[in-house]
């Protein structure tokens, strides 16, 4: 082999070699760290402020946590969306109210249409609940308030 068939060989070596994967050091293992996602529910329609006319429909978004249709039981990051209409979130460990105020979306669904409210201003919390239809504390949750033509 030649000198510069050598340097080659050396080159490419080294060149997989830095390629390969191995310990990360520094900031590099930091962005490469899998931590955990915050679980949060959010509404994604309609946005804060907006003005609406009915009926509209209220979707929502999920991370975290996967959206399965209401069992009566609980299971680990498991749960369905509530929304909480002109009203207030019980206290944790309480079970969501019934209709006026709460929307129980125990299909699994992630949207809802809503066709009966007054004129004027609306808050919606959206809640994200286990199987009996309790709030899970460690779900963040979303408010938006919109505004019925």
């Amino acid at each position: 082999m030649t000198t510069t068939s050598n340097l080659r060989v050396v080159l490419a070596v080294l060149s997989l070699a830095a390629c390969a994967p191995g310990e990360q050091k520094g900031a590099d293992s930091a962005a490469l760290s899998t931590s955990p996602v915050a679980a949060s529910v959010d509404i994604t329609s309609p946005g804060e402020g907006d003005s609406v006319t009915l009926p509209i429909t209220l979707t929502l978004g999920a991370t975290g946590v996967v959206v399965v249709p209401a069992t009566g039981q609980v299971e680990e990051g498991k749960g369905h969306h509530h929304l909480v209409i002109d009203g207030d979130v019980p206290a944790d460990g309480a079970a969501l109210p019934q209709p006026p105020v709460v929307y129980h979306l125990g299909n699994g669904a992630s949207d809802k249409v809503i066709d009966s409210l007054p004129p004027g201003p609306h808050r919606v919390i959206a809640v994200f609940a286990s199987g009996d239809h309790v709030a899970m504390p460690n779900v963040k949750r979303d408010t938006v308030t919109f505004i019925v033509k």
